[in-house]
């Protein structure tokens, strides 16, 4: 038992290792698998090169934990393994965890193979994702100078998420894809929906340069609000929303988590969805359910 599950977490390792660092020009279907792979589990961004490390480092802490316990439940038999050649059960039990590993490996590789996997969309999840966390508090200006917190959208459908005014990235396909889903709305939900976009570079956002995005994507004010605030202000409360975000110091570009958080009537995280081709769909059926929620019966739960 502790071959088999020793060699079946270095198969997985090296496996995810392989993923995080191996070049992506290897092999074109490679490099496409280990993208969407990264992408779901890590979000990352392949026009940035960025995803969220601490995921990275999770996945693969988590099997070296296991391992950890299993050498040290077993570490008289594997000491005495170790000194001595392994006998016909023990290396069976050595391959048959190099084996699992490698089946799981191509359980995933044939998952992820665009030939065999299924092209329609996954449907929205609903419930299954959904949670209810009180947001940080905070009182900052918008892009008219005017003060702004969560307190003052109670009631509405409220977006949040992050840009940065010289962000040539992907930043405009977030402010795209949200100005998208305003105009996928109905009227009436629309008028009770509001967006918050953070500033992900609290020092050179100006007023002027976060109204002249405002007004240059076609966002009305005020359900449009591009906010900022000193940067010992919005770098924890970023950090505290998951806007995680790196400076370039040569460049002053900033590599950041590409988030949108929808919080219902109340004010609650209801969702949290990255900028993904898959969803963009979701982000609309999200929206479209907080808003046929009532505030009156949020508020009696």
């Amino acid at each position: 038992l502790p071959l088999f599950l020793l060699t079946t977490i270095a198969v997985y390792e090296a496996f995810l290792l392989a993923i995080v660092f191996a070049p992506a020009e290897m092999t074109a279907w490679w490099g496409g698998f280990a993208e969407e792979f990264k992408r779901w589990c890590f979000s990352y961004d392949p026009r940035t090169g960025g995803m969220e490390y601490a995921s990275v480092v999770v996945m693969l802490i988590e099997p070296l934990f296991i391992g950890l316990i299993t050498a040290f439940v077993w570490r008289k038999a594997l000491l005495t393994m170790v000194k001595r050649k392994l006998n016909g059960t023990e290396f069976k039990s050595l391959l048959s965890g190099v084996a699992a590993g490698f089946g799981v490996i191509g359980g995933l590789l044939w998952i992820g193979n665009p030939e065999t996997s299924e092209q329609t969309p996954l449907p929205f999840p609903g419930e299954r994702i959904r949670v209810s966390l009180d947001p940080p508090p905070f009182r900052l200006e918008d892009q008219r100078g005017n003060e702004f917190c969560l307190e003052d959208a109670l009631g509405d459908v409220v977006l949040v998420t992050g840009v940065y005014a010289m962000c040539s990235k992907t930043c405009p396909d977030i402010l795209l894809q949200t100005k998208d889903l305003l105009e996928r709305l109905p009227k009436e939900m629309k008028a009770t929906t509001t967006v918050v976009a953070m500033s992900l570079n609290p020092e050179y956002d100006t007023i002027d340069l976060m109204n002249r995005i405002a007004e240059g994507y076609g966002f009305e004010y005020p359900q449009f609000r591009y906010i900022n605030g000193d940067l010992e202000v919005m770098e924890p409360l970023l950090q505290r929303f998951g806007f995680s975000r790196s400076v370039d110091p040569q460049t002053g570009m900033v590599d950041h988590a590409n988030l949108f958080l929808l919080l219902d009537r109340r004010g609650r995280i209801a969702y949290r969805l990255t900028l993904d081709e898959r969803h963009s769909e979701w982000l609309v059926e999200a929206a479209l359910e907080l808003g046929g929620e009532r505030f009156q019966d949020l508020a009696l739960h």
